[in-house]
């Protein structure tokens, strides 16, 4: 730095400094962090899970801030905007889809990685089918969509199940943002905020399949790969290796190309909880997809 020069503006800086953005489909608040020197020039976007904001995945933008990405994710607002029809894909997740690629496009970025946590998975996929060019490689975290045929009971049920096991292993202390009430909190005015919005989104987690879109964006040149929990309640990896293996014995063939099948000790949402290892082994992946597709 040259004297004079003022300092780069430190993680905290710029994670307190957020964007509000209006676009045609809703708003949507974007945190957007970068170090003064970049490891790779293609940024992170990551596409939080269900009832999720940007304070649940500081420490998560932290660790990708450290290894010298730039990491940004959003929170949507649930407030404005439309979108009339929504095709093949859920309304309410088109559009998040758009939200993203209005974002990508607002903030310069010609192409992106991303790490879709849960029902993240839904609409970052979405919204590479949208525009694949978009998007380079994508590390699916306990994603929804690929636990084959699900009902609302039986996600009910497993949601519940999940909220349990969190009040024995998320932190305790209210200081800390990852801690059981905060998130328990955070999910109650989700409900009370958006009453409408949460059937919608409820019935796309447990209708919508992502096999036969990651065949198709595999074809296009973006790699996957996958990390799952194997304490996971939400979306059992025994669900997922097991419509994996049912589809091979329809057709021949497992219906998606997964370049990482990441099964790690831990439940759903251990990329918030303990960074330290869960977020740099989703970063890690990331370079280890980078580095196949430049070798391919």
């Amino acid at each position: 730095m040259e004297t004079g020069e003022a300092p780069a503006p430190s993680f905290e800086q710029q994670f307190r400094n957020r964007d509000t953005l209006k676009f045609p489909e809703g708003k949507i608040t974007v945190v957007d962090v970068a170090p003064e020197v970049l490891k790779d020039d293609v940024p992170v976007l990551i596409a939080p899970g269900w009832a999720e904001n940007p304070k649940t995945y500081e420490e998560t933008l932290a660790v990708g801030f450290r290894e010298g990405r730039r990491v940004l994710t959003v929170e949507y607002s649930g407030h404005g905007g439309k979108v009339t029809s929504g095709g093949e894909y859920p309304k309410i997740e088109l559009q998040k889809a758009l939200l993203l690629l209005d974002v990508l496009d607002k903030k310069g970025i010609e192409k992106a990685d991303v790490i879709a946590h849960s029902e993240g998975a839904i609409n970052s996929l979405i919204a590479a089918m949208l525009k694949p060019d978009k998007f380079r490689n994508i590390v699916l975290d306990k994603p929804a969509g690929l636990i084959g045929q699900d009902s609302i009971k039986a996600l009910a049920g497993r949601f519940k199940e999940l909220l349990s096991q969190e009040m024995k292993t998320r932190p305790k202390a209210l200081t800390d943002s990852t801690s059981s009430i905060r998130a328990g909190g955070r999910t109650a005015r989700y409900f009370v905020e958006h009453p409408l919005r949460v059937p919608k989104e409820v019935g796309a987690l447990t209708s919508f399949d992502l096999g036969e879109i990651m065949k198709k964006l595999w074809e296009q040149g973006i790699k996957f790969s996958v990390i799952a929990g194997v304490d996971d309640p939400l979306f059992p990896v025994s669900r997922q290796t097991a419509n994996m293996l049912k589809s091979k014995e329809s057709n021949g063939v497992l219906p998606i190309e997964i370049k990482g099948y990441y099964s790690v000790i831990g439940g759903h949402n251990e990329l918030s909880i303990h960074p330290g290892q869960h977020a740099a082994l989703a970063f890690n992946a990331l370079e280890n997809l980078r580095d196949l597709k430049d070798t391919s």
